[in-house]
């Protein structure tokens, strides 16, 4: 194998591991749909450079691209869906994540498997990244943000607007107690806690 294909393929990962600090910020600063918004943008923008690259260099710059994405939706879409799902399904709605991203590798080996022998078929398999990405895109601007992340920045009111609309219940004081109790605690956490704790 070629370091050229090595490094195309490692300078995802490598964006990504860079990335996720940032993601992470960004995440409990700004909230889970910003960055969920980021990844989608990133990913969209990685799409396009990969489906229409003239040369290495956009290449390159795009899987780059896609593995800020990948920083980004792994940062932000567990949280979001752990915090927005009832908690006798939060297990099984990332368990789904989880699911939904193995087989979006699978479909991806197999349009690459499909478009093999295409003269342009690697601009397909690449510009194909672009579907992911409209759905989180979409669903970062239609979906309400979840009722931790607001809580924990000072939005309370709001938080419990959202959590009795996901619940379709008025009553969602235990939840807020608990949301106030998990707010409480990770801001006990500080930032060098965390990076020695990792």
């Amino acid at each position: 194998m070629s370091l050229v294909f090595q490094l195309f393929t490692s300078v995802l990962f490598l964006a990504g591991l860079i990335s996720s600090p940032f993601a992470s910020w960004t995440t409990t600063k700004g909230g889970r749909l910003v960055s969920m918004g980021i990844a989608a943008g990133s990913f969209l923008v990685g799409a396009g450079l990969n489906a229409g690259a003239q040369n290495l260099a956009m290449l390159y710059v795009g899987r780059i691209m896609l593995g800020i994405g990948v920083g980004f939706a792994n940062s932000s879409v567990p949280v979001y869906l752990s915090e927005s799902a009832p908690f006798a399904f939060r297990g099984a709605v990332n368990q789904l994540f989880q699911l939904m991203t193995t087989i979006g590798i699978l479909v991806a080996q197999l349009v690459n498997y499909g478009v093999r022998d295409w003269d342009q078929g690697w601009r397909l398999s690449l510009g194909l990244a672009a579907v992911p990405a409209l759905i989180l895109l979409l669903g970062a601007i239609i979906l309400p943000e979840s009722p931790n992340s607001l809580w924990e920045r000072g939005h309370e009111e709001r938080a419990e607007e959202v959590l009795k609309r996901l619940r379709n219940s008025q009553d969602v004081r235990a939840e807020i107690d608990d949301i106030r109790e998990a707010t409480r605690m990770a801001k006990s956490v500080t930032t060098w806690e965390s990076w020695r704790i990792l």
